[in-house]
């Protein structure tokens, strides 16, 4: 199963209020509203032993249906180096639904529940190592609240694979105003069944650039695992309206 590191699954600006999503690793319950698009373009990375991943671009379109629930596609162009060659094709194709069923205005806290569909369609990147070989459900529970000046949120979903092991994946995160916009910490970590944990810790930030743009970047490490990134980042622009 190829796990992957996906820094840009799907960021929310609407009715809750603790948002994590790009360029953080875990989600927030958040949505973007009804019929908002939020459209984030970014590139994304792993310094991993001999060699590089990256994806750019890496695409992840969303569309809010009513208050609380939103559609959503993300697909990417994948690159690998190993070897000192390096391989590229499209990645893993994600199809979700996120439902928000407690809001943090009117129940003190924000959950929702975000089904996920992720395929590797290219036959060609799946031989390269670029794309899944087997078929994912995703299943998150997404939890987040205010706690004064901070928001915090919890992330947990199981992945069931196709013909392979599953896996659990948790993550928590933090985050506040600064500078004239967010920053944002986190600790993400999956577990694939019979296997070590690996965990991600991160930082990052978010900036307005214009009403409708902003800026986002994050830089982080693998701390434990096998074969374990030193280097993890995501760099990218998220447009809403």
């Amino acid at each position: 199963m190829r796990l992957r590191l996906t820094f840009a699954l799907l960021l929310a600006s609407g009715g809750a209020c603790a948002q994590a999503g790009p360029p953080m690793i875990t989600n927030d319950p958040d949505t973007p509203g009804p019929g908002v698009w939020e459209i984030n373009i970014a590139a994304t990375g792993a310094r991993v032993p001999g060699g590089f991943d990256l994806d750019a671009p890496d695409v992840d379109i969303n569309r809010g249906v009513g208050e609380r629930m939103q559609l959503s596609l993300h697909a990417s162009w994948a690159h690998g180096r190993s070897n000192g060659a390096w391989r590229s094709g499209l990645g893993d194709v994600e199809f979700g639904l996120r439902y928000r069923f407690l809001d943090a205005a009117t129940d003190g806290v924000s959950m929702a529940v975000q089904p996920l569909y992720v395929r590797g369609w290219s036959a060609a990147a799946r031989r390269r190592g670029l794309a899944s070989e087997n078929a994912e459900w995703v299943l998150p529970l997404q939890v987040a609240r205010p706690f004064g000046e901070f928001n915090v949120g919890l992330e947990v979903a199981r992945h069931f694979v196709a013909d392979e092991a599953d896996a659990w994946q948790g993550g928590m995160f933090v985050s506040r105003d600064c500078f004239g916009g967010d920053c944002l910490a986190e600790i993400n970590s999956t577990r694939v069944d019979g296997q070590s944990v690996r965990t991600t810790l991160n930082v990052g930030a978010r900036r307005p650039l214009r009403e409708g743009l902003l800026m986002m970047g994050s830089v982080g490490s693998e701390v434990t695992g096998r074969d374990r990134a030193p280097l993890v980042f995501y760099v990218g622009l998220q447009y809403v309206r």
